[in-house]
């Protein structure tokens, strides 16, 4: 079964998430409309994957990825963990660690073999993922997931999502305010608005970011949620180009 669901996201990447190439300015607009919010930052979180090769590969050429990909975060293979599984049809190293105190690093490289009868070529997939508490790394975090990607051979389908908090219950109103603020800061257009009982979200095109994605010959990529948090008392914002790709 975990080859199937690996399998079964990859086609919803790539129905979703067709490749790009993000284009920032030194002033990220995603990253200003955020600290301009007054939102308390919880998390950064940076994932790019891809088909790397059309071919099966064995756990030594997947050890060469994993050093050279350790290498180019400039940091020690003794601070990461790697597990390894496989069948006769799917190959998988993980491997995951911090490469300081405020950044988390997670590589998956996964080779699919399928049976002759499935008429499907051998693949292997990439995918990076760092995870940060400290915003000032976003861009530079950026830079080395996708570089991590296209250095082995794939094509970039990068996602960005920042996570933040405000303090109480924020009511309808005061949501709408926060998000219509991002709309104005980000200029966003293609403005689409769903609330249901517990969250609202917004989807939309940015000008100030130079990519998109498709959907029904409509160009996205901002995607924004709110939603409140009883437990800790907190209301919750996600800001994701081009799409939310945390759980939330």
């Amino acid at each position: 079964m975990k080859f199937l669901k690996a399998i079964i996201a990859g086609i919803i990447l790539v129905i979703f998430l067709p490749a790009i190439t993000w284009s920032y300015e030194e002033k990220d607009p995603v990253k200003q409309a955020f600290l301009s919010s007054g939102a308390r930052l919880e998390i950064c979180d940076i994932t790019d994957w891809s088909i790397i090769a059309r071919e099966s590969m064995d756990f030594d050429d997947m050890e060469k990825i994993k050093a050279g990909i350790i290498k180019l975060f400039d940091t020690e293979e003794q601070n990461f963990k790697t597990t390894k599984e496989s069948d006769e049809m799917y190959r998988i190293l993980n491997m995951d660690g911090w490469i300081d105190s405020d950044t988390f690093l997670q590589v998956i490289l996964q080779s699919v073999d399928l049976p002759e009868e499935y008429e499907e070529e051998p693949q292997t997939y990439l995918v990076v993922t760092a995870t940060s508490r400290n915003i000032e790394k976003l861009e530079e975090l950026r830079i080395k997931v996708r570089d991590a990607i296209v250095s082995f051979g794939g094509q970039s389908r990068i996602t960005t999502c920042i996570t933040g908090t405000f303090d109480g219950k924020l009511n309808e109103a005061q949501q709408d305010g926060i998000l219509e603020k991002f709309a104005r800061d980000l200029k966003i257009e293609n403005y689409e608005k769903v609330r249901d009982d517990y969250t609202a979200s917004v989807v939309g095109y940015s000008p100030e970011i130079s990519e998109s994605i498709t959907i029904l010959k409509k160009n996205y990529n901002v995607n924004i949620a709110m939603r409140y948090n009883s437990e800790d008392d907190r209301t919750y914002i996600w800001i994701g180009t081009p799409v939310i790709s945390v759980e939330y």
